[in-house]
């Protein structure tokens, strides 16, 4: 979190129908980042950055919700059914992490070039291609 103080910087956008767009990239996956990757990436940068690290996010908790899941799993059969508890730190952090990506969603909105810790500088990189 201490990274979030420098990360967040405010970027010129040439429409409300981007910061739409924006926020509609966490709101919505992977459908409409995928959408602007394909129609706005060389032409509008403040879209290509957030549909790249919507993308990124999304992908990552999936594939970490998967491998959770499948390590609980596996520790359920082998402890009889006493690890399958471990299933119920899922949904806080899945509660967390749902709030995050709507303040995240909500600074694209307005306008904002909010970098997430961790993709953040990985999607900039790819926006700027």
């Amino acid at each position: 979190m201490a990274g979030e103080k420098a990360a967040a910087k405010p970027a010129a956008t040439g429409s409300s129908d981007d910061n739409i767009f924006g926020a509609l990239c966490y709101i919505i996956g992977v459908i409409v980042p995928l959408f602007v990757l394909f129609t706005e990436k060389k032409s509008n940068k403040f879209l290509a950055f957030h549909a790249w690290q919507s993308l990124i996010f999304t992908v990552a908790w999936v594939v970490l919700v998967v491998g959770f899941s499948v390590v609980t799993m596996v520790l359920t059969f082998a402890t009889g059914g006493i690890a399958g508890l471990l299933n119920c730190l899922l949904f806080p952090i899945a509660g967390l992490v749902f709030l995050y990506v709507l303040l995240v969603a909500y600074k694209a909105y307005q306008g904002e070039k909010y970098k997430m810790p961790i993709v953040g500088d990985f999607a900039e990189k790819q926006a700027m291609k």
